[in-house]
């Protein structure tokens, strides 16, 4: 993972892939032209990289495409490798779909015991392990709002990201929703990926709680994946034992949302705890605001940001 899960992750992987334009067709076309040549007597070289590629199921699926005409109107969007073009397009796509597993897998766990702070918590690890390469992981408005408070992300790719985000979280919920036999849309209260305060719990309490373990989880963020020197290649397991740590502490008071986006999605596809929605999001944004100021005086805002009447 790199230094920053916004900037540098997308940027890496553009950089690694982006320039290629060459597709199947016109390698194995070359390849054809340079058969000809050896009309003069001559062997023509060996391509050891192409030879075999008859049988690979992307060439037979571009040879198709392309007799049908549809790779002519695909070129302008994908590259050679299947890759879209546009950086905000994959950012997005994978925010949307990093968040969507988020929400199956960690809104699904059973709210028992520990077993619903493990799932949450390995499934982050393992999704920004997946994502950070693209769009830097993010899978929460909460982090992509304080990366937009410290200069690391512009404002309207941060909502950009959120929109993404959310409609993720309703996704996933549908999805889940349509394996759980019992479970049906519009539900409402105790339907899996729900919050709603414990019995006991007061508004202040939620608040608390929530703004604490979202500001934990963003300054894990912070300390491991966007401030230098960062930890490398162990940030997502931290930022996801930081997610189990919480949950596991003030999941039995709140449930331990921590994110927006999952608690946005479940209250849209099964109608409940409309009341507390938004105290939770609140609580939510407020924490990650904290963690953003408090990362500032830590770790400084991002340096490539210029202040006005002064150099970078």
């Amino acid at each position: 993972m790199s230094s920053s899960l916004e900037v540098q992750g997308g940027r890496n992987y553009t950089d690694k892939y982006g320039e290629e334009t060459q597709g199947l067709v016109e390698i194995r076309a070359a390849a054809g032209g340079s058969q000809g040549q050896a009309s003069s007597g001559q062997a023509p070289p060996k391509n050891n990289s192409y030879q075999d590629d008859e049988g690979l199921l992307p060439v037979i699926l571009e040879d198709y495409l392309e007799r049908a005409g549809i790779m002519d109107k695909l070129r302008p969007y994908i590259n050679g490798t299947g890759q879209i073009r546009n950086e905000l397009a994959r950012q997005l796509l994978a925010e949307f779909w990093g968040t969507l597993l988020f929400q199956m897998f960690g809104g699904s766990a059973p709210a028992k015991d520990t077993t619903a702070p493990a799932a949450n918590g390995f499934a982050l690890c393992a999704l920004v392990y997946a994502f950070a390469n693209i769009s830097g992981g993010h899978l929460n408005p909460a982090v992509s709002f304080a990366l937009m408070c410290t200069g690391h992300m512009k404002w309207w790719k941060s909502l950009m990201y959120m929109a993404a985000q959310i409609l993720g979280a309703i996704f996933g919920a549908l999805i889940y929703t349509s394996l759980i036999p019992t479970l049906r849309l519009g539900s409402g209260a105790g339907s899996p990926g729900c919050f709603a305060p414990a019995n006991g719990t007061t508004s202040g309490g939620v608040f608390g709680w929530e703004t604490m373990m979202t500001f934990l989880l963003v300054m894990t963020v912070y300390a491991a994946a966007v401030a230098k020197p960062g930890h490398g290649n162990t940030a997502p397991l931290a930022i996801g034992l930081s997610l189990y740590a919480a949950a596991i502490s003030g999941g039995q008071y709140t449930g331990a949302s921590l994110n927006p986006a999952r608690t946005i999605g479940p209250a849209i596809v099964f109608a409940c705890n409309g009341s507390y929605t938004v105290l939770y999001i609140v609580s939510e944004f407020f924490g990650a605001a904290c963690a953003a100021g408090l990362s500032i005086f830590l770790y400084g805002r991002n340096p490539d940001v210029r202040v006005r009447g002064q150099g970078l």
